[in-house]
């Protein structure tokens, strides 16, 4: 039961990473056409930086509902955070991971929209949880089986959100 306990508020927890990671894909889709993050820039390998995937408006969407989120829970749900640079790190930790991920699938010649199975599920959260966590270290309610469990739920919703903004044609392939 504790650790059932210990899930939902993880869950809590890592929401404004979820939601600075699923922004974009909303804000786009009726924003049209953004600005590459990345200015078209190639590298050496002849590869785009982080290709049309990342843009300036979908970082900034997403940073901004992630950390409105952040004060929100913060400001309503004492004893979740340490902090408000706590959960103010988990969603730029999730745009950083990200936009890591997109840069790691370039230099791999995953092309945009190419699946890279862990990393686009997971490196969001595991980038947004190491940011959070280098001020104050893992929170203790934080147990081993939870924080798996954590990752089991997180790859779980990537999938099937993914799946509903493909059936919403809010994205252009299910995963």
């Amino acid at each position: 039961m504790l650790t059932m306990l210990s899930l939902l508020v993880a869950v809590i927890y890592v929401l404004p990473a979820y939601i600075a990671n699923g922004t974009p894909v909303v804000v786009l889709r009726f924003a049209g056409r953004g600005h590459p993050l990345d200015m078209r820039m190639v590298m050496r390998d002849g590869r785009r930086l982080l290709g049309d995937g990342k843009t300036v408006e979908g970082l900034v969407s997403g940073l901004s509902a992630g950390l409105a989120a952040a004060v929100l829970l913060y400001t309503f749900l004492p004893g979740v955070y340490r902090g408000i640079l706590e959960c103010g790190l988990m969603p730029i930790g999730a745009m950083a991971g990200d936009i890591l991920g997109s840069f790691l699938k370039r230099r791999l010649g995953i092309e945009r929209g190419g699946s890279a199975p862990v990393l686009d599920q997971l490196g969001f959260l595991l980038m947004a949880l190491l940011l959070a966590w280098l001020p104050y270290g893992p929170p203790g309610w934080l147990d081993p089986l939870a924080f798996l469990l954590l990752l089991l739920v997180t790859a779980l919703l990537h999938v099937s959100t993914n799946v509903l903004a493909y059936l919403a044609g809010l994205k252009e392939k299910w995963y």
